[in-house]
């Protein structure tokens, strides 16, 4: 028996490195009810905050030789429509929106989901697709003592509504939202939100899925403060910015207790949470308060999921080998740009922020007139500073500075140096406001030179690492 012993306790060691391989694995990928499990863990200075994936894309490779516009049915050819069949996604609108907003959306993004479910604030038809009112499924109740509730009146005797009106009213379409979604496609293992000026990078958004287990609850999103609970700060993901839920999280979240008969005996979750929303001024700090109650917090995975629009991305080491899955408020055109561009490159590997830095073609811009790429971000010298001379003076100085890439010159006197590599947007001169912007290609390219990407950076999540 002595003898056998030695060989015992090496079966039991193995036993427990295998538990605490599988803990540790459970662990990594946010545990995944919970990101607070993930805080939990102790962080040692070789512990990484990413994981290292080797992912698959699930999109046939396109023909690149191919040149089509944004309205030709070729743009789907190589989207995995098969896996909609555990993906829904969910897009909310407004009546106030533009109408083009709601057009590009709907021929870019969202143009190969067949199972695209729309909300709103009135039924409606829109490009084919059924629009459903998923204000009309609140009870009565909400109406009283919500003067908000007037914009929805007047929506339905089709009158216009301002764009202010129409914001205050979106607060109230989260829960009803998620519920009816849920009620539509019981067998979603997924359910992907997104708002008509969202960008989904879906080949990302699949390949950073299928490392997921979705029966566990799970709360993807750009990490956002949210309400008290206690001494402790609850985050939700920003709604603009696009969130995801697991089966398991609306499961869990829409759970109602039945009686004997199969008749419901708890209210619906948005009457549980009537008069939070009416107290809150946004949808997805209430959706994110109810997830919480209910133990599913939120896995914050910026800059993955991004409030930033394509031309706003500060592209630096937080942007850099990480892999895209959203942005916010890109702009119409870019959108176009995106989808066509998406369609024609190599998906062999994960669209990273390097890859967008390419295609804005900013490492070979040097300046543009009537343009400002400091209005976020940006720092500025002491006021007897030579940078404020002249638009000349502005560059030398930047390029003086060690921490500045780029710069916006405002012809009043006021040079704005940037930390970032940055596009910016055109700001057309006026009486009052004449801005130049430039970049310093050769900071640029030595910055390049010294981070290259040898492998995509899948951030862990996070709601200490926000926007």
């Amino acid at each position: 028996m002595l003898s056998r012993k030695p060989t015992s306790i090496l079966f039991v060691v193995l036993l427990l490195v295998i538990a605490a391989s599988v803990l540790d694995l459970q662990l990594g990928t946010e545990s995944l009810d919970s990101a607070a499990l993930y805080h939990r863990r102790p962080k040692h200075d070789y512990e990484p905050d990413y994981w290292t994936w080797e992912t698959t894309t699930r999109f046939k490779q396109p023909d690149t030789r191919s040149r089509f516009t944004i309205s030709d049915d070729v743009i789907c050819d190589s989207f995995p429509t098969n896996l909609l069949s555990r993906v829904q996604v969910v897009l909310k609108i407004g009546s106030s929106e533009a109408k083009d907003r709601l057009e590009t959306q709907l021929a870019t993004v969202t143009r190969c989901i067949s199972n695209l479910l729309i909300v709103s604030d009135r039924e409606s038809e829109l490009n084919g697709h059924h629009v459903y009112d998923i204000l009309g499924t609140l009870p009565a109740s909400f109406r009283n003592n919500t003067p908000d509730f007037d914009a929805y009146d007047a929506i339905q005797q089709g009158k216009t509504v301002d764009s202010a009106e129409g914001w205050r009213l979106d607060r109230f379409k989260f829960l009803p939202m998620v519920e009816s979604a849920y009620e539509m496609n019981p067998t979603a293992q997924w359910f992907v939100f997104l708002e008509s000026d969202t960008y989904y990078v879906w080949d990302n958004l699949f390949r950073l899925l299928d490392q997921f287990n979705p029966s566990v609850p799970l709360y993807f999103g750009s990490p956002t403060p949210g309400r008290w609970a206690g001494d402790q700060r609850t985050f939700f993901a920003y709604g603009g910015a696009g969130f995801v839920l697991s089966a398991g999280a609306v499961e869990r979240l829409v759970s109602r207790g039945t009686g004997s008969r199969g008749e419901y005996i708890d209210p619906s979750l948005s009457v549980r949470y009537e008069d939070v929303v009416k107290g809150d001024c946004c949808g997805d700090s209430v959706l994110g308060w109810a997830l919480y109650d209910h133990g599913v917090k939120l896995s914050g995975m910026w800059p993955m999921f991004n409030p930033h629009p394509l031309h706003g991305i500060p592209f630096d080491n937080a942007y850099w080998c990480q892999p895209v899955i959203s942005m916010h408020k890109t702009f119409l055109h870019d959108m176009e740009d995106l989808v066509k561009w998406e369609n024609r490159r190599d998906r062999s590997t994960p669209l990273l922020y390097t890859d967008l830095f390419t295609h804005l073609k900013l490492g070979v811009l040097e300046q543009k007139s009537e343009w400002d790429n400091g209005d976020w971000g940006g720092f500025q010298e002491p006021p007897e500073s030579p940078a404020h001379r002249s638009f000349d003076d502005c560059r030398e100085a930047c390029h003086e500075h060690a921490e500045c890439l780029s710069y916006t010159y405002d012809f009043a006197g006021h040079c704005v140096f940037v930390r970032t590599m940055r596009l910016g947007s055109r700001k057309p001169h006026t009486p009052e406001v004449k801005l130049s912007a430039g970049w310093d290609v050769q900071k640029i390219k030595n910055w390049r030179a010294n981070h290259r990407c040898e492998k995509p950076l899948w951030m862990k999540p996070s709601t200490t690492r926000i926007f």
